[in-house]
């Protein structure tokens, strides 16, 4: 199998390297990773930014990635679940064995899956990132829609056109069920809401700032455009946020572009040129300063070196 945007590591090579099995269906993946540890420290080491919902589940040993910058942690009969992610996987037991599942708005829509269904369920969860346990008897029923997926899309590949039109709507449908699976854990797990009152207000504001750094930092990188989101001024979001999470704003906003960065610089065939012009910066020599500044490396260099 080649290359599918949607899921951002190359699939030929991680499906070549260790039996991962896969199943692509127009704006849908799920994946079955068995040995996830032999893959970390390669294909999947670098920050892959996700699409519109990404589902994560360990049912053996325990991973530990982060997740926009904050770092989070597996372990077996456990999900992270997000509307979009930027992951970047660190390390993992060697008997690690999990589960992923991503799907576009294209796939929702052409599914008729209402995503004011599917998102509420996800937003009702603290920042939209979470991690949560399964119920082991939910979890041999996970692994027996993902083997009757595998198996009906191993079996369309060899089918006439006219026949596989039919098993790919019938994979689609599956995969509708698959998903609304991940959405009954979810909405078990969601914690009843919280007064506001009884909320720590630091809190709070990092996790509006991280909320809005997701939507804009492509194009907003000054800190008075996100306190004036938050109607806050620059000098108390700054205080504030550095006294709850020990960085900057500015280092936060820094973080998240340089991310972008290496994740368009790996995953993506774009030129650095372009790649400067979708972070609209004003040229690629002055991206180029910008993320050898922040890592020490050239946007070329780092891409060689990949």
């Amino acid at each position: 199998m080649s290359e599918n945007k949607l899921f951002p590591y190359r699939i030929g090579y991680l499906s070549e390297t260790d039996n991962v099995e896969f199943v692509e269906c127009n704006g849908a993946v799920v994946a079955h990773i068995p040995h996830l540890c032999k893959v970390v420290d390669t294909e999947m080491k670098h920050p892959a930014k996700w699409g519109q919902f990404i589902a994560l589940l360990c049912t053996k040993g325990s991973v530990t990635f982060t997740s926009h910058l904050t770092e989070r942690k597996l372990t077996e009969n456990s999900l992270f679940v997000a509307p979009s992610a930027l992951l970047q996987f660190k390390s993992c037991s060697e008997d690690c064995e999990v589960y992923i599942i991503t799907f576009n708005e294209e796939f929702a829509t052409d599914m008729h899956i209402d995503f004011r269904i599917v998102m509420p369920v996800l937003s009702s969860l603290r920042a939209g990132n979470v991690v949560m346990s399964v119920p082991s008897d939910v979890v041999p029923h996970i692994k027996q829609k993902f083997s009757q997926l595998h198996g009906e899309y191993l079996s369309s590949c060899n089918l006439s056109p006219t026949i596989a039109f039919y098993r790919v709507q019938a994979l689609r449908h599956i995969y509708a069920a698959f998903i609304f699976l991940f959405c009954e854990i979810v909405a078990a797990n969601a914690p009843e809401p919280q007064p506001i009152v009884a909320k720590d207000r630091s809190s709070e504001y990092f996790e509006r700032l991280l909320r809005l750094l997701s939507e804009h930092y492509k194009t907003e990188r000054s800190v008075e455009f996100y306190a004036d989101k938050m109607n806050l001024t620059p000098k108390h979001l700054s205080r504030v946020v550095r006294n709850f999470s020990g960085k900057s704003v500015h280092q936060w906003i820094d973080n998240f572009v340089v991310l972008e960065i290496k994740n368009l610089l790996k995953h993506s065939d774009m030129s650095i040129q372009q790649i400067s012009y979708d972070l609209n910066f004003p040229n690629p020599s002055f991206m180029g300063q910008y993320f050898k500044r922040i890592t020490g490396k050239t946007p070329g260099e780092y891409r060689r070196e990949i």
